[in-house]
């Protein structure tokens, strides 16, 4: 009597049937409790509901889950493609504003900029106003020339030029970090050289009062308590 109250509870009717099924694959009833009603009415009921049980639960299931996370990883794969595509226009964006700017500034058309061709662009308030749009800092305009010529011929290439921006792109503190790199290079190559200098005239002096590197100053004799020199 009970078996067949409860069927009538959970499976009387297309509506209640179809809510104790989806109960049974989405956890919201634990599906011994709706296996019994069904195995009392008829032993064939029984594998019939495990059968459902097992397909829902590790085929159909699974197969939703996995177009859910292939469809993510589509998904996402595209937006790194398009956030790839985005950086890519503004680098050859900036790259050519950076052409722009330098054919500007090469008056003489020679392919190279002097401090003078650098510094003269720049006194132009929308000419710096550009430069300053471009994310780089022209407040110190002498050493920034300094570190775009990488070789130190005076004159910056084109190449250089692009290098050197590309590489000083930021905030002032970019710049300022490069700017305290190129100094301390600097008074290392001057204390390299004066070193050098100092070796170089050490030699001299020693050459000319006859001293020879391999001699050793004699060692200073000292007196013993017993009035003995050792």
């Amino acid at each position: 009597v009970q078996a067949a109250r409860d069927l009538k509870s959970d499976y009387g009717g297309i509506y209640r049937a179809w809510i104790s099924l989806f109960m049974v694959i989405s956890g919201g009833a634990d599906w011994r409790d709706l296996y019994k009603p069904l195995l009392a009415s008829s032993p064939l009921y029984g594998p019939l509901f495990i059968f459902y049980v097992f397909v829902m639960h590790f085929g159909v299931l699974n197969v939703v889950v996995g177009t859910f996370v292939a469809t993510a990883t589509e998904i996402a794969s595209k937006d790194r493609e398009a956030l790839v595509k985005y950086e890519i226009r503004q680098m050859e964006g900036y790259t050519a504003r950076i052409k722009t700017f330098f054919h500007e500034a090469d008056v003489d058309n020679s392919g190279t900029l002097t401090w003078e061709e650098f510094s003269d662009h720049l006194n132009n308030r929308k000419v710096k106003a550009y430069f300053q749009a471009l994310d780089l800092d022209v407040s110190q305009a002498h050493l920034l020339f300094e570190l775009l010529d990488a070789d130190g011929s005076d004159q910056v290439t084109i190449d250089e030029f692009l290098d050197g921006c590309m590489r000083l792109k930021g905030n002032a503190k970019s710049i300022d970090l490069n700017m305290l790199i190129f100094m301390i290079r600097k008074c290392n190559d001057n204390m390299i050289a004066f070193l050098d200098k100092a070796e170089a005239r050490l030699q001299r002096v020693e050459d000319n009062i006859g001293m020879s590197p391999s001699m050793e100053p004699e060692k200073e004799k000292k007196r013993s308590p017993s009035g003995e020199l050792y």
